[in-house]
């Protein structure tokens, strides 16, 4: 594009001369000066190309660059402990396994507390008191002010139900979170940090991201809940408001045990969804962990087997590339000096 340039130069200064000689014809010097004007747009069109020729050079520098830092991390890869890799690897493994195991028996263990809770209340506070009469026999309903009395008392009873169930939720996972935080993240880093800064940042970012999901689904697992799942206080609402929802005649019994079981239900899906989600997501961070791994040492097994001579030719093939995106850019500088 140098070339066009000089042959527009050249163009523009011998119309500037014929155009300014009075020597030559009225009708020549008019044509000069017309192409005087013709050759602007030329110039114009040269400089705006410099302009957007100049982005998509600074695209080939950032490949290059990238290119430059693959080559550089090579090395670091190739003598990188394949022993401690494949040792992570097996106490990835380990733990991938263990979680089902615990994982499973954490959450029968909160689902059994769970429900024991929700039956003594329910034994002590809803059938012993208010469908136990004087005889200590089963009343088959209540009614008038007793029904009036407990439709208000149902919904306190349930506060403390939801407030148990993620008490138990909470303390059930506690071994999980435990056994999972043992994970080595110090060395599964330095490896990290070993690799170019594309693939570096990329793998940074995941960590950071199911990191964080990890710990807030952990330390608050009935908050970051899983996707469709309600509170369960929401979960609860249809059954409460069908119990106590404004009726004529008593309020039978077994209406209230119908309550019972919708109420168990729901505590056990609640239970369900929340170790669900999290196991899965603890899981996935295990098998993210390993998949790192296995990539980094299919790396690391390319990079030992490539000779001193390969990585020379690519040094040099790099170099070049160097060489001719500086004749571009000097190029785009005499278009336009202000690109």
């Amino acid at each position: 594009m140098n070339e066009y340039m000089k042959a527009f130069q050249n163009i523009a200064q011998s119309a500037a001369v014929v155009a300014m000689d009075n020597d030559k014809s009225l009708e020549i010097k008019e044509s000069a000066t017309n192409l005087s004007k013709s050759i602007q747009p030329c110039f114009d069109e040269l400089r705006e190309s410099a302009t957007r020729l100049k982005g998509f050079v600074q695209k080939c520098r950032n490949d290059l660059y990238h290119a430059e830092d693959v080559w550089t991390c090579k090395l670091g890869i190739a003598q990188a402990s394949k022993q401690q890799i494949w040792q992570q690897i097996g106490e990835l493994s380990g733990c991938h396994f263990r979680m089902r195991e615990l994982g499973s028996q954490c959450k029968n263990s909160a689902l059994e507390k769970a429900q024991d809770y929700w039956d003594k209340n329910f034994e002590i506070r809803v059938r012993q008191k208010w469908f136990i009469d004087a005889t200590q026999k089963q009343k088959k309903g209540i009614g008038w002010k007793e029904k009036d009395d407990f439709i208000k008392d149902i919904p306190v009873i349930l506060n403390f139900i939801y407030t148990e169930v993620n008490k138990i939720i909470k303390h059930s996972l506690i071994l999980v979170y435990q056994d999972i935080s043992t994970i080595n993240l110090e060395f599964i880093t330095q490896c990290i940090s070993i690799l170019d800064g594309q693939t570096k940042a990329a793998w940074n970012h995941q960590m950071i991201l199911i990191g964080s999901e990890i710990k807030n689904k952990f330390e608050s697992p009935t908050v970051y809940l899983p996707q469709n799942t309600k509170a369960l206080r929401s979960a609860l609402s249809p059954a409460l408001d069908n119990l106590i929802k404004q009726r004529l005649g008593d309020l039978s019994w077994e209406e209230v045990e119908k309550f019972k079981k919708e109420v168990s239900t729901e505590i056990d899906n609640f239970i369900n969804s929340i170790f669900e989600d999290i196991l899965k997501l603890a899981n996935k961070a295990l098998v993210q962990a390993i998949e790192f791994y296995n990539e980094f040492l299919k790396k690391q097994e390319r990079y030992q087997q490539e000779t001193p001579a390969q990585r020379q030719a690519e040094r040099d093939w790099i170099d070049s590339q160097w060489a001719e995106i500086k004749k571009v850019e000097k190029a785009i500088k005499v278009m336009n000096p202000l690109a």
